[in-house]
């Protein structure tokens, strides 16, 4: 255990160390100079190769720690190549950046085979997937049979990745449940492109019917088993608002009423059937259906019904303020009712009124005045503390939390206030070894979750803000170490996820600066490397015999993987090196607004005058374009009228001396985006530029290609 500690700490510390030069690189600190940033990122890249190989050699008993101190450098490399991004104002969020990232982790995973490596790879590879479909800095036109075949190939992807994870021809459960859940996810969402009739949505059902029978008897697993059947729930639920918003009537509703009961009714039925098959069959995959059947028909039948129930009532009796009272009251019988009935009602029965009844009492109670909820809140927790049922309990906490955050929050601005009380009041709950495991999980959730949404409070200020910060940190470090030393393995990811939850939401934190948030970690990762050497030389026990590491095995391969990386991050220097000394500077009026990259930092995001070819209509999308650009009387550059698609000109052109052609690509029938519409600058100038700038200095290779060099006011 104490071994465990050990190697903990120096995982934290390598984690703060990266989120430290994250920050650092993201806050555009103007005191460097270019070059000087990028000395700095390929100095850290190459510091944390050195001392993974130097780990192989002097720390021979932790082999873990050179294997990380690896993975850590393959991580460095994605940040030195968006800092380079944000030097030359290459795209915010490029998925080039993610392209490139790839390239290296993917060959350290197929050289290495080391978990790490396998999920950064398939992370990167989706991440360069999403910003190639959706970029970030321009606004991309597609149309619906363009999107359902993008979906469906995301899908089928996944699905070969899966079918490798599951016959172990590819070792890793953690891809194995990562493409399953991004399939389900695809195939859910070209379920609703509206393309080819019903087509997408039987192919759904269809599929999902399958998978959800093949979970159950083929190749039984729960976890699988209940994401589809989840999937499955909100693709009905889906279809049903859809049809709702199409046929708004009160035979619609009542209609809805009667299949919410239909649904009920057959989920009894199929129940006892399962009773009377138990006897002779495999228990284990009639328990799995029981789970998956319990989850989709009170999803679906509990909204259903309570949706169904509220619009029928509104439409016949037309005055809203009585139907809403009677509502409430009918929500605390749907909720009271099969608590207190729970030895003689059916399971599926009484959850789906107990959720019907927790769903409409939240909408009645968030919408009348008064003290209505607390009335409600009562009547919670007298259900939390009848029932015996572990999913009731669990409902009618997330519910009772829910409301009372945002009535009583809403009592003279109190939020921060009712988070503290959340918080304390949950970890409370946690602390108490009477409860069952599954209720002391959910309340670490949700106080760690109060407590993570008050750092984010700026009603005090900055030192209110660091101070909750920091006291936040204490406490999800500590009950990690807690955690991991009483083996509690769920209460341990839940802590590890906050804490690393807490490093990314920080990032967007506004109230103090990204570099001094950049020197807080930096120094927080020292202490931890300096607790954790001291508790490793005082550690008694012999540390289990290990494998060589990673670097040692595999010293060559991964010395050319290592040249590659600088190799491309040079490639990428040279080039923008040479666009800036000898590219042809030209003036470009634009439009600016202020986002926050990603991983870049804060940016202004440019809209050019020669971003839309007027009065042209351009129909092959996704192409490389060649548009000339002509200087007007003021020395501006705008669009002359002429451009080429794979060598072919729109129109018979004569070149001018002072002539540009840039490069750029089409995106809708007019729009065309150069690789120019980002300029990143130091934290929080993003207003003032977007005030002052109203020109661009560009640069232009002979070859057509551009870097944004400067902007100017005139």
């Amino acid at each position: 255990m104490q071994q465990n500690a050990v190697r903990l700490g120096y995982f934290l510390a390598i984690s703060l160390l990266l989120s430290a030069l994250f920050y650092f690189f993201a806050s555009n600190w103007p005191v460097l100079s270019r070059w000087e940033k990028i000395g700095v990122s390929t100095s850290v890249l190459v510091l944390f190769y050195l001392f993974s190989y130097v780990a192989t050699l002097v720390l021979k008993r932790h082999t873990f720690l050179s294997n990380w101190l690896l993975v850590a450098g393959g991580l460095a490399f994605g940040i030195s190549v968006a800092l380079l991004g944000q030097i030359y104002n290459s795209h915010a969020d490029s998925y080039m950046l993610f392209v490139v990232w790839l390239i290296p982790n993917l060959l350290f995973a197929i050289v290495s085979r080391y978990q790490p490596f396998y999920v950064i790879s398939y992370v990167l590879a989706h991440l360069a997937l999403c910003f190639f479909l959706q970029p970030s800095v321009i606004h991309v036109v597609r149309d619906g049979y363009w999107w359902f075949m993008v979906y469906w190939l995301i899908a089928l992807g996944n699905l070969l990745l899966f079918w490798l994870a599951a016959s172990e021809r590819l070792k890793s459960r953690p891809l194995y449940y990562l493409s399953f859940l991004v399939f389900q996810l695809a195939l859910f969402c070209s379920s609703f492109v509206e393309v080819y009739g019903g087509l997408p949505e039987l192919l759904y059902l269809v599929i999902g019917g399958v998978l959800f029978f093949g979970f159950l008897k083929w190749m039984p697993n729960r976890v699988l088993l209940i994401v589809t059947s989840t999937m499955l729930a909100l693709f009905l639920l889906a279809q049903f608002f859809w049809f709702m918003f199409e046929h708004y009537s009160e035979g619609f509703f009542l209609i809805g009423l009667l299949a919410a009961v239909g649904i009920v009714w057959g989920a009894v039925a199929a129940m006892k059937w399962l009773k009377r098959q138990a006897a002779s069959h495999d228990s284990r995959w009639v328990r799995f259906f029981q789970e998956a059947f319990t989850v989709l028909v009170t999803l679906v039948a509990a909204t259903i019904g309570a949706v169904s129930l509220a619009g029928f009532l509104f439409l016949v009796i037309g005055d809203d303020d009585t139907v809403i009272y009677f509502l409430f009251f009918l929500s605390l019988i749907g909720l009271l009712v099969p608590v207190f009935s729970e030895q003689k009602m059916n399971g599926t029965v009484r959850y789906t009124l107990i959720t019907m009844g927790c769903m409409i009492g939240v909408a009645t109670s968030l919408y009348l005045d008064g003290y209505y909820w607390v009335v409600l809140l009562a009547g919670l927790c007298v259900a939390w503390t009848i029932t015996g049922g572990i999913p009731t309990k669990l409902l009618t906490q997330f519910v009772f939390l829910f409301i009372l955050y945002f009535k009583l929050g809403d009592w003279r601005n109190t939020h921060d206030l009712v988070l503290a009380i959340i918080f304390v009041s949950q970890m409370a709950m946690y602390l108490l070894p009477s409860l069952p495991n599954a209720l002391r999980n959910s309340s670490l959730g949700y106080g760690l979750l109060s407590l993570l949404v008050l750092t984010e409070s700026n009603q005090w200020g900055v030192a209110w803000n660091v101070a909750i910060s920091f006291v936040y940190f204490v406490i999800t470090t500590y009950l990690v170490y807690r955690t991991m030393h009483r083996k509690d393995r769920v209460s341990f990811a839940i802590a590890l996820g906050f804490w690393f939850a807490f490093l990314l939401m920080k990032y967007y934190d506004l109230l103090w600066s990204l570099l001094h948030k950049s020197i807080s970690l930096l120094l927080l990762s020292i202490v931890f490397f300096a607790i954790s050497y001291w508790f490793d030389r005082a550690v008694k026990s012999e540390w289990e015999a290990a494998k060589p590491a990673l670097f040692a095995q595999k010293r060559f391969a991964f010395l050319l993987i290592i040249l590659l990386q600088l190799v491309l991050i040079g490639y990428q220097i040279v080039s923008s090196e040479t666009i800036l000394t000898q590219g042809r500077a030209i003036k470009l009026k634009l439009e600016p607004i202020d986002p926050r990259s990603l991983l870049q930092g804060d940016y202004v995001r440019l809209g050019y005058t020669i971003s839309t070819l007027e009065q042209e209509n351009i129909s092959d999308m996704d192409s490389k374009i060649q548009v000339v650009l002509r200087p007007q009387e003021d020395g501006v550059y705008d669009y002359s009228g002429y451009y080429a698609q794979n060598g072919v000109w729109n129109r018979a052109y004569q070149m001018q001396p002072d002539d540009v052609t840039i490069n750029g690509n089409v995106i809708g029938s007019s729009q065309v985006e150069y690789g120019i519409e980002s300029y990143f600058v130091p934290e929080g100038t993003g207003l003032e530029v977007e005030r002052s700038a109203k020109f661009a200095q560009v640069r232009v290779s002979k070859k057509g290609d551009a870097i944004l060099e400067s902007l100017s006011a005139q």
